[in-house]
């Protein structure tokens, strides 16, 4: 992937959440738009150590009338089985198709929260800034596709990885560098 796809793929996306209604609508990065009914606040505590907090959750919707059937059957497929894909979940993950979760974790960028997504063409990760109502908006943020945490740790020690191999590369092109 070139670096002009990847900006393009990065701005292509987005999520927004007006702040009076809480509804709003996001863009996958395949171009895919959903409407988001309504996110609502709901404080959860956490079983590790009894810590509350507030996380964000509400249903979407495809604009797109063929998404949308395939979805429904996404839906339908896991209220019959309950099952979700191994290959994009953890055997404890609680995600439900079609419900965008935003949790409170501070993150590189000025991200305030961030999010799950799944649907019919697979698992995406929302990452939001909490705007507190600035230019109409309660969040705002892009939405990326989901990698495992495999496939992370695998970008993260290629990114090490680059700059001693370019360090390597310029040691080699100058006069007296190590052969």
């Amino acid at each position: 992937m070139t670096d002009a796809q990847q900006t393009a793929e990065q701005t292509n996306n987005g999520f927004f959440i007006n702040n009076g209604t809480f509804s709003g609508n996001l863009t996958t990065p395949d171009a895919d738009k959903y409407d988001i009914r309504k996110l609502e606040p709901r404080g959860v505590t956490d079983p590790r150590d009894g810590t509350i907090s507030t996380i964000w959750g509400g249903y979407v919707s495809a604009r797109d009338i063929h998404i949308a059937a395939k979805d429904a059957a996404l839906a339908t497929e896991f209220k019959r089985t309950g099952q979700r894909p191994a290959e994009l979940f953890q055997p404890e993950s609680r995600d439900i198709p079609l419900y965008v979760t935003l949790r409170e974790r501070a993150g590189a960028k000025g991200y305030s929260h961030i999010g799950s997504l799944w649907t019919s063409k697979g698992r995406f990760t929302v990452l939001a800034r909490d705007l507190e109502g600035k230019t109409g908006l309660r969040f705002g943020g892009n939405v990326l596709h989901w990698k495992s945490p495999e496939a992370l740790a695998a970008e993260k020690a290629a990114v090490a990885e680059r700059p001693a191999a370019q360090t390597a590369k310029a040691a080699k092109r100058q006069p007296g560098g190590a052969a």
